[in-house]
């Protein structure tokens, strides 16, 4: 009986065995699995549950002006991380933190979703906050039993110490968009990362970085710290020596910003809110301070912007981020006749002794094209040289230059000298390059395919459809200081570490020579000279001490086609020996005598240390060329009170229109050419 129940029973055990076995084996395949096959995975996600990792941000580099003071450099900032393992299915801990944070919960929860752009760990500190005040983060100290996986950490960020000041020359830091991260990937960027977006934050952004260090700690299962485990410290970046020179780049951002305002309030020109102001050594090319209002404050970009902030910065008409030093393209009027002699007087048209007269108006157009005399109701210039003609801006002598040189070859000598193309500044992003228009150009790019007469009169007095950039001006005139040599502008002198070994040197770099005779360039020189002693500017630069300190300069308007005249001079000093080329932009701003020149004398006497004994502006009327080039262009057929300069030209916005989108040449018909 009893072994006949075990012959019935022995199946069964043999299954049963069969599955103990079988579950052995899985258990033994599993044991395997787990430690040889997947032992190595699972020890780096134990290795993450029981550690964090906090990244720690390089420092970038200093900006240091050319006499070794700070003008950039980095400040701290409190800023909240969290991991979004240790508050998973937390929700009373994001609830008080966003209470503490000011913030809505779901703002936390939507920066605390995985990312499938970065691969990012849920083991890795999430950035919600930056740059918390310091009670928050004491709040958030006292409330961190409560607060698993939230930390205030210290990092440091970006400063500005004088805010708007050089904000164009220096530009500004950003979070890495997705486009850039795609570019620079291979270079270590990460998303979240900050980078350069313009100006000398961009072009160094390789040496600027630095690179990035961090601490490991040892949590505990609520996600708490235990004890730190590692740290590597942050390599700072690199530093910048500018050859800016901070107390004439404070002079400079002080008189272009109260002139702008002292010509809105006190003058007929309220539209006077943008302008440029570059100050550079003829000898070696360096930028000695460089100005575009409107600024922007880069200290804005460090933080979050609010919407208002932001639509301030990148929906304003005047354009605040826009470096129109560099960027701007605008008729140089009158400071261009420097280029109009030295071609005359290189092809052999003029010397210096040969007379010309102004009745007011040319012998050839009478009364459409006129000099700024016929205008202002003043007595005409008379005989005139063409040192009287650069005195007196006298646009009945530049005008019979430039009949006799012709066009093609005016085009020429100011392609020659460095307008139409880039000057080499190395500075993001980027220059314009103005323009030069020729008889080729038109009969290709527009209606009227002729070039006309008039055109040429026009372009000898700086006007018509040429355009230059204000840095452009100041590497012509540098050279005209500098006896004909051309110069890069340069804005770094060298890169050093932070234990000051110099990384990277920029010695001033030599362009060219311009083959121009020495008595060719003192005719001109001389005539920039009277200018100021007795001509055009000298109303503005009475009490500056000239006998120690002459200046050559030259007083321009910078007319645009339904905006009022714009304010242009140029000039060096000392005139004898030159140290300084100082060049003024003011858009919309009037004459080049009462618009531009008394900003140029502020930088002069802050450059030379001379005392604040400036004339009283703005009393003396507009009597300039610039009311009688409005008149001339509008006898010449326009029609217009205000005459328009190159349609190519969009100083505001920048950007040129396409060539082949001009229009037909204004205030020229087919009658004029029969009265040449």
């Amino acid at each position: 009986m009893q072994e006949s129940v075990s012959k019935q029973l022995e199946p069964k055990f043999k299954i049963l065995a069969g599955m103990i076995l079988v579950i052995f084996l899985l258990l033994i395949v599993r044991l395997w699995v787990l430690q040889i096959m997947e032992g190595a995975t699972i020890m780096v996600k134990s290795r993450a549950n029981q550690t964090r990792v906090i990244r720690i941000n390089a420092p970038r580099g200093y900006f240091y002006d050319r006499n070794g003071e700070i003008l950039v450099s980095t400040r701290i900032s409190r800023n909240v991380s969290v991991v979004p393992e240790d508050v998973k299915d937390k929700p009373q801990v994001i609830a008080l933190l966003a209470k503490i944070l000011k913030m809505p919960v779901s703002e936390i929860e939507a920066k605390l979703q995985p990312d499938s752009k970065s691969n990012r760990s849920p083991y890795q500190y999430v950035t919600i906050k930056k740059d918390i005040d310091p009670a928050t983060a004491i709040k958030i100290l006292e409330a961190q039993m409560d607060l698993p996986g939230v930390e205030v950490d210290e990092v440091p960020v970006r400063y500005y110490k004088y805010g708007e000041y050089a904000s164009h020359l220096f530009g500004y830091i950003r979070e890495i968009n997705d486009k850039e991260l795609e570019a620079m990937k291979a270079d270590g960027y990460k998303l979240g990362d900050l980078i350069g977006k313009s100006g000398l934050e961009r072009t160094y952004e390789q040496y600027l970085r630095g690179t990035d260090g961090g601490k490991v700690f040892e949590v505990d299962i609520h996600g708490r710290r235990k004890a730190k485990l590692e740290t590597k410290e942050p390599e700072p970046g690199n530093n910048l020596h500018l050859t800016i020179d901070h107390k004439v780049q404070q002079a400079a951002e002080k008189a272009l910003e109260e002139h702008l305002i002292y010509l809105q309030k006190n003058t007929k020109y309220k539209n006077a809110k943008a302008g440029v102001a570059i100050a550079l050594d003829p000898r070696n090319g360096d930028i000695l301070a460089m100005v575009s209002k409107p600024g922007f404050d880069p200290n804005l970009f460090v933080g979050p912007i609010s919407k208002e902030v932001a639509n301030n910065l990148y929906n304003n008409k005047l354009t605040p981020l826009l470096n129109r030093a560099i960027g701007g393209e605008y008729a140089p009027g009158s400071t261009f006749k420097p280029v109009t002699v030295l071609a005359a007087l290189n092809e052999q048209k003029v010397t210096a002794q040969d007379q010309f007269y102004c009745n007011g108006y040319d012998p050839v157009w009478k009364h459409r094209f006129k000099c700024w005399t016929a205008t202002g109701g003043q007595a005409p210039h008379g005989r005139q040289t063409v040192i009287d003609g650069l005195k007196n801006s006298c646009n009945i002598v530049m005008a019979e230059l430039s009949r006799r040189i012709g066009v093609d070859a005016l085009a020429e000598y100011t392609r020659y000298v460095g307008f139409g193309k880039p000057t080499g500044i190395e500075l993001y992003p980027g220059e314009k390059k103005g323009f030069v228009a020729d008889r080729q150009w038109k009969e290709k790019n527009t209606r009227d395919k002729k070039w006309f007469p008039l055109e040429t009169l026009h372009f000898g007095i700086g006007q018509g459809y040429l355009t230059v950039t204000p840095i452009q001006l100041a590497q012509f005139y540098a050279a005209l200081a500098n006896n004909g040599v051309v110069y890069k502008p340069r804005v770094v002198t060298k890169i050093t570490d932070a234990s000051g070994k110099t990384v990277k040197s920029f010695p001033p770099q030599k362009v060219r020579e311009l083959n121009i005779p020495a008595e060719d360039l003192a005719i001109v020189k001389k005539g920039l000279e009277e200018v100021i002693s007795g001509g055009t500017a000298a109303a503005y630069f009475r009490g500056f001490p000239l006998d120690k300190y002459p200046v050559a300069g030259k007083t321009g308007t910078a007319q645009r086609y339904g905006y009022d005249n714009g304010g242009v001079f140029a000039s060096f000093a000392p005139a004898d020996k030159p140290e300084i080329v100082v060049v003024v932009f003011v858009e919309q701003g009037g004459s080049g005598s009462a618009g531009a020149a008394p900003i140029a004398r502020k930088i002069f006497e802050a450059y030379f240390g001379i005392g604040d004994e400036n004339p009283k502006e703005g009393k003396k009327p507009e009597t300039t060329e610039a009311t009688a080039n409005r008149q001339a262009w509008s006898a010449a057929g326009h029609g217009s009170s205000t005459a328009p300069v190159a349609p190519v030209q969009q100083a505001s916005a920048g950007q040129p229109v396409s060539p082949s989108n001009l229009p037909a040449t204004p205030g020229v018909t087919s009658e004029d050419t029969k009265n040449r």
